[in-house]
């Protein structure tokens, strides 16, 4: 009888049946395997969006701006992941943008990750409402050159790639000082992304929300 409960659990983990077990194929993979692929350089349409890459091509981007402060990379955690999905969900359905939900049992984000399944260590938020088109900019160029500014790309259309949307998104955060703090903070290890499709001001948008953790449990 023992034997044929050990079976069934690990049939049950190998099929990914019980709650945060499994992972995303993009954090799976080492980074330089995603950058060789197309998928990040495909450009977000709402009707196929890949909601997984997105995430991930954030939490890629928050990665690689510690890396270049020698900070240690944040690791991807499912807990952290589904609370982000399900405040930026919420904030949709309830027409509200802040870390505060009007729902009593996700008032707080204490409250909320303690529902996904982690109620230790420090935490922090992030959110965002991200407009799904770019928003076209004049760029200069320095003179008696032929190099354009690094953010050139912004003038090339007006679809985001995966990986432009990611970069101007963080890039934005990081202007900020509260949601700088969280990106580059020493104390959190763990950091799950969540996003969701909507309309803000008449324009369709991303709402989007950065949990982070010390801890995973």
């Amino acid at each position: 009888m023992q034997k044929v409960f050990v079976l069934l659990l690990m049939f049950l983990f190998s099929y990914g049946c019980f709650r945060g077990s499994r992972t995303p194929v993009y954090y799976e993979n080492p980074p330089h395997e995603i950058i060789k692929s197309d998928n990040p350089q495909n450009v977000i349409a709402l009707e196929t969006i890949d909601r997984e890459l997105l995430e991930w091509a954030i939490f890629d981007e928050t990665n690689l701006q510690r890396k270049r402060l020698g900070l240690l990379s944040f690791q991807y955690e499912y807990k952290l992941q589904e609370c982000a999905r399900q405040h930026s969900e919420e904030m949709i359905e309830l027409v509200y943008f802040d870390h505060v939900s009007p729902a009593p049992k996700n008032a707080t984000l204490k409250q909320r990750l303690r529902n996904a399944g982690i109620d230790h260590g420090m935490n922090g938020e992030n959110i965002a409402v991200h407009p799904v088109r770019k928003k076209q900019q004049i760029v200069f160029k320095v003179v008696d050159s032929g190099e354009a500014s690094r953010f050139d790309w912004r003038n090339y259309g007006t679809k985001y790639t995966y990986w432009e949307f990611a970069a101007d998104l963080v890039r934005r955060w990081l202007n900020s000082k509260a949601h700088r703090h969280n990106i580059l903070s020493s104390q959190f290890r763990f950091l799950g992304v969540g996003v969701s499709s909507g309309r803000f001001n008449n324009s369709d948008v991303f709402y989007v929300t950065q949990n982070f953790s010390s801890t995973n449990y």
